[in-house]
């Protein structure tokens, strides 16, 4: 018997909202901790990704930086950039122009005149 009155005691004593409430404020407490661990969480993650695609990109670019400082090492990649950034040419270079020829006025007036109008010409000029 005095096992069973023990135990209606622990349970009342359990059950009371003088427990009850200081236990579900710290609970309030820690769903916002972790809640705010998540978020932590997640902000760092994006970060990462985020620094390493920087480093990614200037991992890039210091290869490519690296390539041109070697072609500049050479005769004739300084040539050649030379070429490029003044538009020199060495003596006696000529340059090339190629144009490409306007189409015939003919042609466009011939193409923009309606059927009507073609069939009226048919009969009209000859």
């Amino acid at each position: 018997m005095r096992e069973f009155e023990h135990k209606r005691k622990v349970r009342k004593i359990l059950s009371s909202p003088w427990l009850l409430l200081p236990l579900a404020v710290v609970f309030f407490f820690l769903v916002k901790a972790v809640g705010n661990i998540y978020l932590k969480d997640r902000a760092s993650a994006a970060e990462l990704r985020s620094s390493q695609e920087r480093l990614a990109r200037l991992e890039d670019r210091q290869s490519r930086l690296a390539a041109a400082t070697e072609k500049l090492k050479t005769e004739s990649g300084i040539e050649s950039e030379i070429r490029d950034r003044f538009q020199m040419a060495k003596p006696g270079e000529r340059e090339i122009v190629i144009v490409e020829s306007a189409p015939e006025q003919n042609q466009t007036a011939a193409v923009s005149r309606s059927f009507l109008q073609k069939i009226w010409d048919f009969f009209t000029i000859r």
